[in-house]
């Protein structure tokens, strides 16, 4: 018994939609749009105003590649393509280049998180020390 069912074009869509969102191609493509919607607006922004928008200083920009190192190394490739449009991040900066600025050393345990964990990481030990010192003082 051969049943053919028809689907109706809405039906159609509703499962092409799932295929490429199950596959993640809908996602990628949402974040594609929105960083080219996110360049073209800016271009135009850029174009219309007498003062171009300002040049990140040299920690903003270190800051900047940080934070699509984590990004990045979260799977969130994305969110990243749309903020290295919206920072204007022309140049990625290496992970040695990175601990080069940043004075962390990588090693096995710390190449296995991103960047910016280990700086915070070594910040909030730190602190904790510098309170614990100061407990043991009193």
């Amino acid at each position: 018994m051969n049943e053919n069912k028809s689907f109706s074009e809405k039906e159609m869509l509703i499962v092409i939609k799932e295929l490429l969102k199950r596959d993640g191609y809908l996602n990628k493509l949402s974040a594609e749009v929105r960083a080219k919607v996110t360049e073209l607006l800016q271009e135009r922004q850029n174009s219309t105003q007498k003062n171009p928008p300002p040049v990140p200083n040299e920690e903003v920009s270190l800051i900047n590649h940080l934070v699509l190192e984590y990004l990045e190394w979260n799977g969130y490739l994305y969110t990243a393509a749309v903020m290295a449009s919206e920072a204007n991040t022309v140049e990625k900066r290496t992970r040695a280049d990175l601990c080069a600025e940043v004075g962390v050393k990588d090693d096995e345990k710390s190449s296995t998180l991103p960047l910016l964990s280990n700086v915070v990481t070594a910040y909030t030990d730190r602190i904790k020390r510098k309170i614990n010192k100061c407990k043991k003082a009193y």
